[in-house]
């Protein structure tokens, strides 16, 4: 019976929270929305894959050896088109360019919904530019390579297609709002990056975007205890890869 109660409480802790940030605005973060918007299919990846094919190397950043992430934030509006396609975290003007430039050509999406019907989403979506000599590290986004994901091992499809609201979920269930922030009505959107590592554990936490010192701290806390993933893979061998995750601390 609490068993039952827990999830319940749980169900209508998300759906006020979809309702409060519902009447502050009409576009909803990915987290928060009842069905995800989709690209060209069911697969989570099949975005990632897109932009990874279409994506040229400016040659001047050949040249010059640039490399890095690009932390990109867009919506995917109601009726499935890409728009308010912006640069969170640039890296250098050329690659920050074409990044936009990609995004931005996005073809249509199956949008998100809420209460059944269609709604502005907003995504937050790493860009990684690389050459051997500005970064070793494995980029997810890699045909060959299988991200990492969050939950069961025993059925890595199943989990590939949840792992975004599963860790949504860990982390709302751990969130502790900070008191202080409560008192003084601070809210807001933090977004942080943080590498999982090859057993699992994550690290190199980072705060991307932050509301405010005390929701970041929190944040950063939370992500510190999370549990083990299930490292991506490729070719057969875990490897080390990056995770981009934005949490909404929202006060009802």
């Amino acid at each position: 019976m609490k068993k039952v109660s827990f999830l319940l409480g749980l169900v209508l802790a998300i759906a006020l929270c979809n309702n409060a940030y519902a009447q502050e605005s009409t576009t909803f973060p990915y987290s928060m929305v009842e069905v995800t918007p989709k690209f060209q299919g069911d697969n989570p990846d099949n975005f990632a894959r897109w932009v990874f094919s279409q994506v040229k190397y400016p040659e001047q950043a050949i040249k010059e050896d640039l490399g890095g992430r690009v932390t990109m934030q867009f919506t995917v509006s109601k009726d499935g088109s890409v728009k308010d396609v912006k640069v969170l975290r640039g890296v250098h003007p050329v690659l920050d360019a074409e990044a936009v430039r990609v995004i931005s050509s996005s073809p249509k999406w199956e949008p998100g919904m809420v209460n059944d019907k269609p709604v502005d989403v907003r995504y937050v979506f790493p860009v990684i530019f690389k050459t051997k000599s500005t970064d070793k590290s494995v980029s997810s986004f890699d045909l060959d390579v299988r991200p990492a994901t969050f939950g069961p091992s025993d059925d890595i499809d199943r989990t590939l297609r949840s792992t975004s609201n599963e860790f949504t979920k860990w982390a709302f269930l751990n969130m502790k709002y900070p008191d202080e922030a409560r008192k003084k009505m601070i809210q807001g959107k933090v977004i942080a990056t943080f590498d999982i590592l090859e057993t699992g554990d994550i690290t190199n936490i980072k705060i991307i975007e932050s509301a405010h010192p005390l929701l970041d701290a929190e944040l950063v806390r939370v992500l510190e205890m999370s549990p083990k993933w299930n490292a991506a893979m490729k070719n057969g061998l875990p490897v080390r890869t990056t995770y981009t995750f934005p949490f909404l601390f929202l006060l009802r």
